[in-house]
């Protein structure tokens, strides 16, 4: 396994974790079957991320590469017979690039290890050998994250109703600091 694949292996991870922030946030604000698919998606998200993290590596890949293409259809679906009405496009888009970034890296893990049964031990004897690559790698993958699930998550209704930050309890619009 090359450098760049020990720095990138986390962010499969990390990008279905920002998907699943999202996808919750953007379920907060939704309503009725879209709420639920929405609240649905963003825990599997969540759950997935997690254990993978914790894993290592992307557990059930071919599970999940389909659960992320119907992901987009469904939403590129809902977009165009416009029943995203009352969804922020933004938050929607971030999620879905999240989720094309599952997707892609998740398609990639599949045909490596098609070509090769070995890639598993290959990738953590790799990521043993360069430990130092695997933590700049994840820090890396959590500001690109954060970098777009940042202004997605300030985007949605649970965003705008957040209390500001440095402020605790109930906003008062007349009180001036």
């Amino acid at each position: 396994m090359t450098a760049l694949a020990v720095i990138t292996r986390s962010w499969p991870m990390l990008g279905a974790l920002g998907a699943g922030l999202v996808l919750a946030a953007l379920a907060a604000g939704a309503g009725g079957a879209t709420q639920v698919a929405l609240a649905g998606l963003g825990i599997a998200a969540l759950g997935w991320g997690v254990l993978s993290l914790r894993a290592g590596r992307a557990l059930a890949p071919q599970s999940v590469l389909g659960a992320c293409v119907g992901a987009l259809l469904a939403a590129g679906g809902a977009v165009a017979a416009g029943a995203t009405t009352g969804i922020p496009g933004g938050p929607l888009a971030a999620a879905s690039v999240f989720i094309a970034t599952v997707a892609l890296s998740v398609a990639l893990d599949l045909r490596r290890r098609r070509d090769r049964r070995t890639a598993a031990a290959d990738a953590r004897a790799s990521a043993e050998a360069h430990p130092r690559l695997g933590l700049i790698g994840l820090a890396v993958g959590a500001a690109l994250v954060s970098a777009l699930a940042t202004p997605a998550l300030a985007a949605t209704e649970a965003g705008e109703l957040a209390v500001p930050h440095g402020e605790h309890g109930a906003h008062d619009p007349g009180h001036r600091h």
